[in-house]
């Protein structure tokens, strides 16, 4: 039967699970971040070639 870890290599590991789930929340909220920065600026240049079209 194997051994289970002992609790130092557990909390280590706990650890590195909390730091790595910082990590992801940090980069999805980036990843928001320029996806609304691109949607923005996609809308406004649709906008101005649908103008230049009109006329």
């Amino acid at each position: 039967m194997k051994q289970l870890p002992d609790e130092k290599i557990l909390l280590e590991l706990l650890s590195l699970a909390q730091e790595t789930e910082q990590k992801a929340e940090e980069l999805c909220d980036l990843t928001a971040e320029v996806d609304e920065k691109w949607r923005d600026r996609l809308k406004s240049l649709t906008k101005k070639l649908s103008i230049r079209r009109n006329t």
